[in-house]
């Protein structure tokens, strides 16, 4: 088995911790290692560290070899995109890399992991992998699902078939739903949240790809170098539009363990141990007759008297303040930024 962790994406859904120079996968949420450190490490137990591969970009190589010493994972292997084209061409990428430089075979199981998810305890993470493993030795396209415990519309969702021994068949993959459809799903007890993790062997891949997405398994067949050159020609597509939601030989592994996105500022203030007072923080902070706040400080002093339920971030050169349960209306504020080119987002 190779594992392969994407860790190419800078999105700013963290804004103004996480930027285009340094996204989230780089941080540190609630102790000193980042994202993509915890990742290596749980990856570690699976297989050799020659066995896996983290495709990035050029502007983050040096940020993910320092993650790779730090994790005493100096041999893994760096596979770089030459432009960002989402999943499914980096997964390719990333497949013609092992056949081609590691001599890999059609047989080869590939797990793709994100790099900048929480999940703990590792332990219960390698029993699933190993249970996604055999299904996809046996052929299958498998994803991994986290079990919902609450209507969710952030994420999208797995509808669950017939049982299977450790798994179920995957009936279909829906978008990310409305209030009202999240609360369907969770009372069924058949749906399951994306993780966006999947393993299956490199055959199977690209019988699929050539199937459902032939743009991609065109212009991958030629070398490995010819296929970076003619990178930025890939379509920009998800693995999940481009296979997962039409492969007829679908198995979805519940995730029973602690799983967080870290996709917004409220996902934060979930991870984050609270004082008696339900407040999360970090940094140096002095709450006074506060209550239910997220207060995350990087270089200086934050106080704070009378307030509830705010969230609280403060940079070298930002502050963000916002009521919580409005994280998600941080990338309204990005695009705005955007808009007046503000330098803050890089």
């Amino acid at each position: 088995m190779k594992i392969v962790i994407l860790a190419g994406g800078g999105g700013t859904r963290l804004f103004p911790l996480s930027r285009r120079s340094r996204p989230k996968q780089f941080l540190s949420i609630d102790d000193d290692e980042s994202l993509l450190g915890e990742t290596i490490r749980r990856c570690k137990g699976l297989v050799r560290t020659e066995d896996i591969l983290i495709v990035t970009n050029q502007q983050y190589v040096e940020y993910v070899r320092e993650e790779l010493v730090h994790a005493d994972a100096a041999g893994a292997q760096i596979v770089l995109e030459p432009a960002a084209r989402s999943t499914a061409p980096a997964v390719m990428l990333a497949a013609k890399y092992c056949m081609e430089r590691l001599g890999t075979g059609a047989d080869e199981v590939l797990l793709i992991a994100t790099s900048d998810h929480i999940i703990r305890p590792a332990k219960a993470f390698r029993e699933a992998v190993k249970t996604a493993v055999q299904f996809a030795a046996e052929g299958r396209f498998v994803t991994f699902g986290v079990q919902p415990d609450r209507a969710e519309t952030g994420f999208g969702y797995i509808e669950l078939g017939e049982a299977l021994d450790g798994a179920f068949v995957t009936q279909s993959f829906k978008e990310k739903p409305d209030e009202e459809t999240a609360q369907r799903y969770l009372e069924t007890g058949k749906y399951l949240w994306n993780s966006g993790m999947f393993a299956f062997q490199i055959g199977l891949f690209l019988q699929e790809i050539a199937q459902h997405a032939p743009r991609i398994y065109t212009l991958s067949q030629r070398s490995y170098v010819a296929l970076v050159q003619a990178f930025p020609d890939m379509p920009e597509i998800s693995l999940d539009y481009a296979v997962a939601e039409h492969t007829s030989c679908g198995v979805t592994v519940p995730l029973s363990l602690y799983w967080n996105d870290v996709g917004s500022w409220d996902a934060i203030y979930d991870v984050l141990q609270k004082d008696e007072r339900g407040n999360a923080v970090k940094g140096d902070v002095i709450p006074l007759d506060s209550r239910n706040n997220l207060i995350y400080g990087r270089s200086r002093l934050i106080s704070t008297i009378g307030i509830e339920n705010l969230m609280i971030v403060e940079t070298d050169d930002v502050i963000l303040v916002a009521q919580r349960g409005r994280s998600q209306d941080v990338k309204k504020l990005v695009q705005r930024m955007r808009e007046q080119g503000r330098k803050e987002l890089e």
